[in-house]
C-alpha cells in the first residue's frame, strides 16, 4: 500500500525541557503522558487516496523507556474524514503499514483506541494552539510557543535524535523546541492519562512519510 504524507508534527509531553523520548531516555518521573500530532500537508495521500489537510493525534502513556514495550495510545482522527479515509489514517500512525510508516509502531504500543473527532491547529510565528474535541471538555487541548534561548532569536533546534525515523523528520532544520503553556490531557482509556500542567515540552517540525505510492490519486471527500 503506497503513500506520500507531508505535513508538520506536534510533540508534547508532561516532561520538562527536553523530552526525554528524543533522547532514548527514560521520563523524568518514569511515567510518561504525551501527544504526536501531524496536520497533512494538500496532496497527502495513502493507497491513492486523498487525505491531505486532514488531521491525526495520537495520544500515549508509558512507564520507563518509549520503546520498553507497555506504551499505550489512542488516536484522534479528523471527523472530516470520511469512512475509508478514517480507516487509511488509523492504520498509517498505528504503525501498521510497511516502509517509514511502520516505525511507529515501536513508539505506540498497543492502540486501544481509534475515534473520530473535531481536531483544530492553528499556528504561527509566535505559538500554536491544539484542540481535540471541544475547548475545556475534550481529550486535548494545548497551547505553545518557540523556545528561545536569551538573547537568541530562533528557537533550540535538535537534529539527529532518538524520534528522527519514526517522526520522519524532514528538511536539515531538525525540529524546533517549544515549552507549552498549557497540556491539558483527559483520555479515560489510558491509564494516568489525565493531567493540567505548564511550562512543559514541545517539539515542532516537518515530516515526510513515503513509500512507493500509485500516480493517480483518488479524491474521497
Amino acid at each position: 500500500m503506497g503513500y506520500l504524507l507531508t505535513g508538520v508534527f506536534t510533540e508534547a509531553c508532561d516532561c520538562t525541557l527536553v523530552c526525554p523520548c528524543w533522547l532514548d531516555d527514560a521520563p523524568e518521573t518514569d511515567h510518561c503522558t504525551g501527544l504526536f500530532a501531524w496536520r497533512l500537508d494538500e496532496g497527502s495521500a495513502i493507497d491513492g487516496v486523498d487525505v491531505g489537510k486532514l488531521h491525526v493525534v495520537s495520544v500515549s502513556t508509558h512507564a520507563g523507556a518509549r520503546r520498553a514495550g507497555d506504551t499505550a495510545t489512542a488516536l484522534f482522527i479528523d471527523e472530516n474524514a470520511d469512512e475509508r479515509q478514517f480507516e487509511l489514517l488509523g492504520a498509517a500512525f498505528a504503525g501498521e503499514l510497511s516502509g517509514p510508516l511502520g516505525e511507529l509502531a515501536a513508539v505506540s504500543g498497543v492502540v486501544v483506541q481509534r475515534l473520530a473527532a473535531r481536531i483544530d491547529v492553528t499556528a504561527d510565528e509566535s505559538g500554536w494552539h491544539l484542540l481535540v474535541g471541544g475547548p475545556g471538555a475534550g481529550p486535548v487541548e494545548a497551547t505553545g510557543a518557540p523556545h528561545v534561548l536569551l538573547d537568541e532569536d530562533e528557537p533550540l533546534t535538535l537534529r539527529h535524535t532518538a524520534l528522527d525515523r519514526e517522526l520522519s523528520v524532514a528538511g536539515d532544520d531538525g525540529v524546533a523546541a517549544h515549552r507549552t503553556e498549557r497540556l491539558a490531557v483527559r483520555v479515560p482509556a489510558l491509564a494516568g492519562a489525565y493531567l493540567d500542567v505548564a511550562g512543559r515540552s514541545a517539539m515542532r517540525g516537518r515530516f515526510r512519510y513515503a513509500d512507493p505510492i500509485p500516480p493517480r490519486t483518488r479524491t474521497r471527500r
